[in-house]
């Protein structure tokens, strides 16, 4: 089924120069690996596009309009709907002497003059020449593509649109709730150690207003994670077991085993005088006194 304009959807794709093949761009860390355009600390994963906007060239866009979802499929553009065609007073010279500062400058490195970013394509005689244009400006371009999701609800729709301000953050890791013309963000604590997070929330806050006129206040809701405190009974049991773990098994001490068998041999002798007393003491004589008489005939 075609998408619409309006729709949310998160798309893969690579940018291929069709003349040699190059590989200008792509949302594949396996394929900028290979292609040898992997930047350590770049994002990699679908991008969100909102068809319609602009976001992507002309000709992409009327490619993902006729799209389906899950498939795989590819399309050439050419530069009259890409990047244009390329502007050749774009083209400037430079002196060496312009970049003493910093590195040396060698053909086909990207290099950045009062602002603007371009491309080294040749370096002699003491001076540069630098080309400002767009690489991809002025060839016929091939995207390779798959539309990965497309968004319902409102809800999932701009915590993707927060979550393109923050791109370093899981989507899953925001919390998006819509309360007729009120919007609650509820960011992960890792959202505030980000240096620019403030012109983030702003960024986000001003997408979330342009797509979804009808909300027009917005919360952003910062949360800090601290370990729970423990309970009185769980904290004596978190001790009685450390201090059990902790205490080394002891040896019974030789001291009081000797001790102890000394204590056994005198209690051994105590008893053992106290029955030879009463074995060898006298048995008393009977009184004549006691003894029954007969009386006399």
């Amino acid at each position: 089924m075609p998408f619409e304009d309006g729709s949310f959807i998160y798309v893969d794709y690579t940018t291929k120069n069709k003349d040699d093949g190059k590989v200008f761009e792509t949302t594949v860390e396996e394929v900028a690996k290979s292609a040898g355009i992997y930047r350590e600390g770049d994002i990699y994963g679908p991008r969100l596009v909102v068809l319609g906007q602009g976001w992507v060239t002309k000709g992409f866009e009327e490619a993902l309009r006729n799209a389906e979802l899950g498939k795989e499929a590819s399309v050439e553009v050419p530069y009259d709907k890409g990047y244009g065609p390329r502007d050749p007073r774009k083209e400037r010279h430079y002196s060496m002497r312009a970049f003493e500062k910093g590195e040396p400058p060698r053909v086909g490195a990207l290099v950045e003059v009062n602002g603007e970013v371009g491309t080294v394509l040749s370096v002699g005689g003491g001076r540069v020449l630098i080309d400002f244009n767009d690489p991809r400006a002025g060839k016929t371009l091939v995207y390779d593509f798959v539309v990965r999701e497309k968004l319902e609800k409102d809800e999932d729709k701009i915590k993707a649109l927060v979550h393109r301000r923050f791109p370093g953050l899981k989507r899953d890791d925001i919390v998006v709730v819509v309360d007729k013309n009120s919007c609650t963000v509820q960011l992960p604590e890792s959202a505030n150690l980000m240096e620019n997070a403030p012109y983030y929330k702003a960024a986000a806050a001003r997408d979330i207003n342009k797509y979804f006129p009808s909300v027009y206040v917005i919360h952003f809701v910062d949360t800090y994670m601290f370990k729970a405190p423990q309970q009185p009974a769980q904290q004596a049991q978190a001790s009685s077991q450390q201090g059990q773990e902790a205490a080394p098994a002891q040896e019974p001490s030789k001291t009081s085993e000797s001790s102890q068998g000394e204590q056994k041999s005198e209690e051994t002798g105590s008893d053992a005088a106290q029955s030879q007393g009463k074995e060898e003491a006298p048995k008393p004589k009977r009184s004549r006194k006691s003894e029954s008489t007969k009386p006399a005939a």
